[in-house]
């Protein structure tokens, strides 16, 4: 085992490091499952270049890592997790291209704060994710979608992190940009989910416009209508990760709609409990561990694949403690 001090001392020494290290840090408070025990270290780097500072220098010591974002689509196992998170949420500059067509957010900026830069400065085409949780850098990798629209939907470019080998064998990370392709996307999948595994997203730009005053109002009656329905769903009822299986478009019906015709809606294991209102959430009633979690989540799919033939496929992901090498 690494010590995990030393991380920091190292990165110190490279100099002009911005940013906070901070060691034995309960996760579950940073999930909105509110699940799940300690980080060893967890680096949250304030600039790119810093961000890029630490991923290189991992990858140098051969070091495992994981990237985490708003930590809405997690969850932690209860036993913490061993090797060092490097964090986006100090990531969270915001500026508008002169024409006000382009916004560039920090993968750390929440869709709380961008909906809010968006009412301030009158601009619309981002309402559809008003009250959505989590970073702009885990939405994009997820390709979330809200209300009939998707991240891919919006997207103009993205800032990513890439580490590549020299012949000498060191390891550099640099910033590059990807530019959005049509091809590359579909219904929650993205690019660096395939072909760029592993190249953190570090900023987006997203496709705005200005709006007159009776556009504005429209605007913002139709972001507040989508934060009430999420409300009236019970979303911020409990905490949970909102929808827990992926739609399989193939076969017709909703996962929840499935769930709750297997008669599986409010179906409890410990603390974690198939919301009542809605077959595809899962609650954590106050008291759930991560494993309840995980073991309810494995019900479920077994259950509807017994009476359905029909294997759910999650989109909430499980870490691990330990990350093989």
């Amino acid at each position: 085992m690494y010590n995990v001090r030393k991380i920091e001392e190292n990165i110190n020494m490279r100099g002009d490091f911005q940013g906070t290290f901070l060691y034995d840090q309960e996760l579950a408070p940073r999930t909105t499952f509110k699940v799940g025990g300690k980080a060893q270290v967890l680096v949250e780097p304030a600039t790119v270049e810093s961000f890029l500072m630490v991923l290189e220098s991992l990858k140098s010591w051969k070091l495992p890592h994981l990237i985490l974002g708003g930590c809405s689509n997690v969850v932690v196992p209860d036993e913490g997790i061993e090797y060092p998170i490097l964090s986006t949420t100090q990531l969270t500059s915001l500026s508008l291209s002169p024409d006000k067509t382009l916004l560039h957010c920090g993968a750390g900026c929440s869709w709380q704060q961008v909906i809010d830069f968006c009412l301030e400065q009158r601009l619309g085409g981002l309402e559809n994710f008003a009250g959505l949780p989590g970073t702009l850098g885990g939405a994009t990798f997820m390709n979330a979608r809200c209300y009939d629209a998707s991240v891919s939907d919006v997207l103009v470019q993205v800032d990513y992190g890439q580490l590549t080998q020299n012949k000498a064998g060191q390891w550099n990370a640099s910033l590059k940009i990807y530019k959005m392709n049509v091809a590359d996307w579909d219904y929650k999948i993205s690019p660096f989910q395939k072909q760029l595994v592993d190249c953190p997203v570090l900023a987006v730009t997203l496709k705005v416009r200005p709006l007159d005053e009776t556009d504005f109002q429209q605007m913002k009656q139709k972001a507040q209508s989508f934060v009430a329905d999420r409300e009236q769903k019970g979303h911020f009822s409990y905490p949970s990760a909102g929808s827990v299986f992926k739609n399989n478009r193939e076969f017709g019906k909703p996962s929840g709609k499935i769930i709750d015709e297997a008669g599986l809606r409010g179906l409890e294991l410990g603390g974690a409990q198939v919301a009542p209102w809605h077959g595809n959430f899962i609650i954590n009633r106050g008291n759930a561990s991560a494993s309840d979690i995980q073991q309810l989540v494995q019900l479920v799919q077994q259950q509807v694949h017994e009476k359905t033939g029909f294997y759910l496929e999650p989109e909430i992901i499980f870490l691990t403690r330990s990350i093989k090498t």
